[in-house]
């Protein structure tokens, strides 16, 4: 069986720092986002992949290169998510996998959704269970069958597929045709739509939930420094004297944490960032190469590759605003390659 990924989305929820990255490409606790898809599609057995992109398509090739599987990728020229669909789908085969390039699940999640096919024989829908946001889901209800909606539900669809290959005019009307004669299962684990800035933070919670420790042999550690419970730290990291590294903590290769620096509660700091001395990150992504000045505060933020924050900086937190399940505050989003000033204050309404 083929799978068909979906990279091609503007990421309107992450504007405007989905202007320079692609969100499927943004590295969360050391992966980019759209390999946890295609590494959990590749435990159950799928090898052959056709993924959509856009104009960003290097960045997903990019996150992608090492992966050992036959993957091609297709350029939407259709608009809209069923164009995006329908580009692809002229590469699969009678029944096939679509996946949302987008989903951070277990490999569990896809198990669960191969074991559903081959024990019915027939189109399978993965739901979950939502709580808050659900303007932001797509929707089902099961009422004398599986049926697509747009309000009304707590069961929203998990952004995984086995469907037939067949032409139509609209993705949603699709599935709610098929869905009369699908089966479904309701996965109840770990599971995060990266739409927002805030599931960015979450993602990272649930990533690094697990609670397992790995320090690499090649990192170069002070004597002074201290290493917490549930810490990840990759080759070439550099933690200086009386650094603190509280986990969940994931610190990626070649990272820099300065003197008397505290990195905790599930932050993801990606390889070859520099945190300077006397900083404080909490719940955060850093992402790759930028570099975070010291004596700065960063909580409940994400920092885009390459970006720039001058000392004594501080990301003021404050309640999320788009309700999405399991994430209460935001910080700051920004985007990759900015710069902000030493001594600045900068909170959710920062967006560059």
């Amino acid at each position: 069986m083929k799978a068909l990924i979906l990279a091609a989305g503007k990421g309107e929820g992450l504007s405007p720092y989905t202007e320079k990255m692609q969100k499927e490409a943004i590295r969360i606790a050391g992966k980019p986002v759209i390999l946890y898809s295609i590494e959990g599609l590749l435990s159950v057995g799928i090898t052959e992949f056709t993924i959509v992109v856009n104009e960003k398509e290097e960045q997903i090739l990019n996150s992608i290169k090492d992966v050992d599987a036959d993957i091609e990728t297709v350029r939407q020229k259709t608009p809209g998510i069923s164009g995006a669909i329908l580009d692809g789908m002229e590469k699969m085969d009678d029944m096939f996998v679509l996946a949302f390039g987008d989903i951070i699940t277990p490999r569990e999640f896809y198990k669960e959704l191969l074991a559903t096919f081959h024990r019915a024989g027939s189109p399978v829908f993965s739901t979950v269970p939502i709580s808050s946001g659900f303007d932001t889901y797509g929707l089902v209800k099961v009422n004398e069958g599986l049926h697509v909606v747009t309000e009304g539900s707590t069961l929203a669809l998990a952004g995984a597929y086995i469907i037939p290959k067949r032409p139509f005019k609209n993705f949603l009307q699709y599935l709610d045709d098929i869905a009369k004669d699908a089966e479904y299962f309701v996965w109840s684990g770990s599971w995060t739509d990266i739409g927002y800035p805030e599931d960015i933070i979450r993602s990272i919670e649930e990533l690094l939930r697990s609670g397992s420790s790995r320090i690499s042999n090649k990192a170069r550690i002070a004597s002074t420094a201290v290493i917490g419970n549930s810490v990840i730290i990759e080759e070439g990291a550099v933690i200086e004297d009386f650094a603190i590294v509280k986990g969940p903590a994931y610190i990626g290769k070649d990272v820099y944490v300065g003197s008397f620096s505290l990195i905790r509660d599930s932050s993801s700091i990606e390889d070859g960032a520099l945190i300077g001395a006397y900083s404080e990150i909490a719940h955060s992504l850093i992402g790759r190469r930028a570099v975070i000045g010291s004596k700065s505060y960063v909580t409940y933020s994400v920092i885009g590759d390459e970006a720039k924050i001058g000392a004594s900086v501080i990301t003021a937190s404050y309640p999320a605003t788009t309700k999405r399940q399991g994430t209460d505050k935001f910080g700051a989003l920004i985007s990759p390659g900015e710069s902000i000033p030493h001594g600045s204050v900068v909170g959710p309404s920062y967006r560059k």
